[in-house]
C-alpha cells in the first residue's frame, strides 16, 4: 500500500490546444503528505515546422505562505528551482511529434491541501505559439480510496480490435469512461462486474479511459483501437 500511495495520481486527462502546441495533462496529481508530488505529461507540436519550446511557471501567492514546500520543474535534462520561473534551455520538437520530457514537482506536500501551478509552453522565436495549463497538486485524502480501487480493474486487449474486455473485482459500483484525443467523452457505462464492450462503432485511433468510483476518477490510461 505504501508504494502505491507514493505514486502520483491523476483523475481525468484534459487535452489543451493553442496556437500549434498541445498538452495532455490531468485535473489532479495526488501524493500523500510529506512526500513529493510529481506531474508528468506530454507536449505535442501540431504544426508543420520544428519548434524550439521553453517553459514558464507561475504559482499562486498562497504557495509563498507555506514554508515547508518547494516546487521545481524539469524540461529535458535541465531542472529549475523555485527561484527560476523560465527554463533556460529550449527543447526542439519536430513537426507532429510529442515530447515527454516535462515533469513538475511539489516537494513536502502539506496535509489536506491543493496547490495550483501554471505552466506555459511557448516557441522561443514566436511567443504567440503558446499553450498554458493549470496543474493541481493535492494531498486530499478523498483521492486515496480511488487510488486503491484502481487495482480492481483490468482492460484488455490493448491494442483492441472489435471487442474490449473489462475485468472488475469489487463490490463498489464504478463507471467505465472513454475519451477521444480531444478529451471528449465517447463512452460511459456502469460496471458491476466484468463485461465485454463491442468496438464496431468506434473509429480506429487513440483513446483514453478511466474508471469513476464514488464520483472520483482513477488514473487515465491510453487505449488503441484497430480495425
Amino acid at each position: 500500500m505504501k508504494n502505491t500511495l507514493l505514486s502520483f495520481f491523476m483523475l481525468i486527462s484534459i487535452s489543451v490546444f493553442s496556437q500549434g502546441l498541445s498538452v495532455n495533462t490531468a485535473d489532479y496529481y495526488y501524493q500523500e503528505p510529506g512526500e513529493t508530488c510529481s506531474a508528468h505529461f506530454d507536449v505535442t507540436n501540431n504544426l508543420d515546422d520544428t519548434l524550439m519550446v521553453i517553459v514558464t511557471r507561475t504559482f499562486p501567492e498562497e504557495y509563498l505562505t507555506v514554508d515547508s514546500i518547494s516546487t521545481n520543474f524539469c524540461w529535458g535534462i535541465a531542472c529549475y528551482p523555485p527561484q527560476i520561473s523560465v527554463s533556460g534551455q529550449a527543447r526542439s520538437i519536430a513537426p507532429g511529434e510529442t515530447y515527454d520530457g516535462f515533469t513538475g514537482y511539489l516537494e513536502n506536500m502539506p496535509e489536506e491541501r491543493t496547490f495550483t501551478m501554471s505552466y506555459c509552453f511557448s516557441e522561443v522565436s514566436n511567443p504567440e505559439i503558446k499553450v498554458c495549463t493549470d496543474v493541481n497538486y493535492t494531498s486530499l485524502s478523498a483521492y486515496i480510496g480511488v487510488e486503491e480501487a484502481a487495482t480492481d480493474f483490468g482492460v484488455y486487449p490493448n491494442p483492441a480490435n472489435d471487442v474490449l474486455h473489462v475485468n472488475y473485482n469489487s463490490e463498489k459500483e464504478a463507471a467505465f469512461i472513454m475519451y477521444d484525443m480531444l478529451g471528449s467523452e465517447v463512452y460511459s457505462d456502469l460496471i458491476t462486474n466484468s463485461k465485454t464492450i463491442q468496438l464496431h462503432d468506434f473509429k480506429a485511433g487513440i483513446y483514453f479511459y478511466t474508471f469513476s468510483v464514488n464520483g472520483l476518477k482513477t488514473e487515465v490510461q491510453k487505449l488503441i483501437i484497430t480495425h
